[in-house]
């Protein structure tokens, strides 16, 4: 079972974003790098520190509640999405969320099934629609840069 965390705060938001940086199996340094450049996650309460403490709670939850497969992926029954997206109930923070998820999902260049997936069960799950959180301000997509070429699971976080 994974802990519970009060209903809309930090650590249940960051769960959410944590989760959606392993939708894809792998947990990439540039994913979490893109939400070190999202301000509105600052005004959340939401900084690296606390990324990186409630990644290692949601690892620890997911072991002992064995939900890591033999082959090491995350395994979740049925609901058990819906439980960790009820704990965010605020509209402003669901729109916010969903976009600093559209950018972590862009991060690499590459949408994941569990990424579509994942999203468009937020999406669901908060009455949202794609269109309306797009037009908010417009979510941080980091551009390659020449001199440091990105390369895909050349490091883990």
């Amino acid at each position: 079972m994974m802990r519970s965390y009060a209903k809309n705060s930090p650590q249940a938001a960051a769960r959410f974003l944590v989760l959606t940086a392993l939708a894809d199996g792998d947990l990439d340094r540039l994913e979490l790098a893109v939400l070190d450049h999202f301000p509105a996650l600052r005004k959340l309460g939401i900084d690296r520190d606390l990324i990186d403490t409630v990644l290692g709670d949601f690892c620890e939850d997911a072991q002992r509640s064995q939900r890591v497969g033999a082959d090491f992926k995350l395994e979740f029954r049925p609901g058990d999405i819906a439980r960790l997206l009820a704990d965010i109930d605020q509209p402003d923070l669901q729109r916010s969320l969903c976009r600093a998820a559209l950018s972590v999902i862009g991060a690499d260049q590459l949408v994941h099934s569990g990424e579509a997936i994942l999203l468009w069960a937020a999406l669901d799950a908060w009455d949202l629609q794609l269109a309306n959180v797009l037009r908010s301000p417009k979510p941080f997509i980091p551009t390659l840069r020449p001199d440091k070429p990105y390369q895909p699971n050349s490091a883990s976080y």
